[in-house]
């Protein structure tokens, strides 16, 4: 059929300045000890458990990323892209987090071009390792403030990540503790208890609970029914062995456990904590910042070297300024509207734009409240 005359047509298309930024909430990685050459440093994408042995993370081939990854999809209840990295049982867990180890947590973090936004640290020592004396690993210390500097890294190249590390029990009798909570790194958290009695921490457990649902849902949410697990340790004693005051004194110093709640059958996560006491000293504040950095840097990116109008005093134009505030408070709350109480931007006028072309901006998120204590008053009464 004819279309005329010779000409050229344009089709133009609205709303690309508005378009809706597509984050991810949870993406998940493992980094862990592998036996085989063929998975130690290298960065493999699985789906499922199926899809995870066919590439060479068998029970009989890795056995102990197969408990973490088998533990993972248990408790994720389905499919979903996780990235593995195996290493050498003689890397330590500060060595895997290590911001200078190429072939360590980096490795996975570049190969993922930053979609892995929440990453669990494991390790299985060789036989000959003696870890020094007290309740925790030195090793599990150590790789929280080993772990700072490279989630650092991320945030400042708009890839912020949040690590579990495995925190590897080994005499639970032991006192003092490493409390966790006095550090200054809450990027990162020790996870501690697991469903084997060798001082080791079921990380893939609290790694699916935190990819299984969005951002602001808390590790331990009693909504979301007990763990796939059936049996708990801590070091080698049985979680029901403990009491609730020494459970509350592991949490209170700074741990994410796993503990038992009373008139519901199975286990729970406890507090979500990190290792400090910053805004971020529980998980679920900091997935949401970095939730919140994505979603603003990208909205951003369409501006890089676009123009502005300028008041006759030198100073960004009022009208100007409020739309760049519109734009991204709208992609925030469209992404986050029911994960966070409320949100604003604030574009400040009184800058120099044709001098430095420099444009700053504050981003401020109201998070949700968490009922984590909650106080039932009872008694007798006469009269109702």
């Amino acid at each position: 059929m004819g279309q005329g005359t010779p000409k050229v047509s344009a089709n133009i298309s609205s709303g690309n300045l508005l378009r809706q930024i597509q984050v991810t909430d949870g993406v998940a990685g493992i980094v862990g000890t592998a036996v085989k050459p063929a998975n130690i440093g290298v960065v493999k994408t699985v789906y499922s458990l199926d899809d995870a042995i066919t590439k060479g993370y068998s029970q009989t081939d890795e056995p102990f990323l197969h408990r973490q990854i088998s533990e993972f999809y248990q408790e994720l209840g389905g499919n979903m892209e996780l990235w593995i990295l195996g290493t050498e049982d003689t890397m330590t867990l500060e060595n895997a987090v290590t911001s200078t180890n190429d072939n360590g947590l980096k490795k996975l973090l570049t190969i993922s071009q930053g979609r892995v936004n929440i990453v669990s640290v494991c390790r299985n020592p060789s036989n000959t390792y003696v870890p020094p004396a007290g309740f925790l690993d030195k090793d599990s210390e150590k790789a929280v403030t080993a772990s700072k500097t490279i989630a650092q890294y991320q945030q400042s190249i708009n890839r912020p990540v949040r690590i579990l590390i495995e925190g590897r029990v080994t005499d639970v009798t032991a006192n003092p503790l490493y409390q966790p909570n006095t550090a200054t790194n809450t990027f990162a958290g020790v996870v501690i208890g697991g469903t084997q009695n060798d001082g080791s921490a079921s990380v893939g457990v609290a790694l699916a609970r935190a990819v299984k649902y969005p951002a602001h849902i808390k590790l331990g949410n009693g909504q979301n029914g007990a763990l796939s697990i059936t049996s708990a340790y801590i070091g080698n004693k049985k979680l029901e062995e403990f009491t609730p005051t020494e459970l509350d004194n592991l949490s209170d110093a700074g741990y994410i456990l796993l503990h038992i709640r009373e008139g519901v059958s199975g286990y729970f996560f406890g507090v979500d904590n990190m290792a400090g006491t910053d805004d971020f000293h529980i998980l679920v504040h900091g997935r949401l910042i970095d939730k919140a950095q994505r979603i603003a840097t990208a909205a951003n990116t369409q501006f890089l070297e676009t123009s502005v109008r300028m008041a006759k005093d030198g100073t960004l134009n009022d009208t100007d300024a409020k739309y760049l505030e519109d734009v991204i408070k709208s992609q925030i709350r469209a992404k986050m509207a029911e994960q966070i109480s409320d949100v604003d931007v604030i574009v400040p006028t009184d800058q120099d734009l044709i001098n430095t072309s420099s444009l700053g901006m504050t981003v401020k998120i109201q998070p949700l409240g968490y009922l984590t204590w909650i106080t039932v008053n009872l008694g007798l009464t006469k009269n109702i």
